[in-house]
């Protein structure tokens, strides 16, 4: 048996490399960098905030303060991922597309970094972490 510490990691772990396996299908080549970006299917944060939820109903019940605080904070994650990092997403994209506008308008900001713009994720993508959480 493993300690159950090891859960979480894990469970985020495998959640990693299915970006990545996901991202070959999609994109029909291998990225790496999908190891460490943030975004896409399925939710390595609502993947690891299920896993510990689960790991905390197994060894301490369901019914106790440390399954509340790991779900009311899961919830959270869940509602983060899917609204506030999301939106800000959309935020990044829109901007991008202003940036390029003006710059080949005015002639500016030609060295300037794109803002990232895969940063929260869908429902489909919450529910995905969650399920394999």
């Amino acid at each position: 048996m493993i300690p159950l510490f090891l859960v979480p990691l894990i469970v985020g772990s495998i959640i990693q490399v299915f970006k990545i396996v996901i991202d070959f299908m999609i994109e029909k080549s291998i990225n790496l960098s999908s190891l460490w970006r943030a975004g896409g299917f399925p939710s390595v944060h609502s993947g690891i905030s299920s896993s510990v939820c689960v790991v905390i109903g197994i060894s301490s019940g369901r019914g106790g303060p440390l399954f509340a605080l790991a779900f009311g904070t899961s919830f959270l994650f869940w509602y983060d991922a899917m609204n506030v990092r999301y939106q800000a997403g959309m935020h990044a994209k829109y901007l991008n597309d202003i940036r390029l506008d003006l710059q080949d308008l005015l002639k500016v900001g030609q060295n300037l970094q794109f803002l990232k713009e895969r940063l929260g994720h869908t429902f489909i993508e919450v529910i995905g972490g969650i399920v394999i959480g």
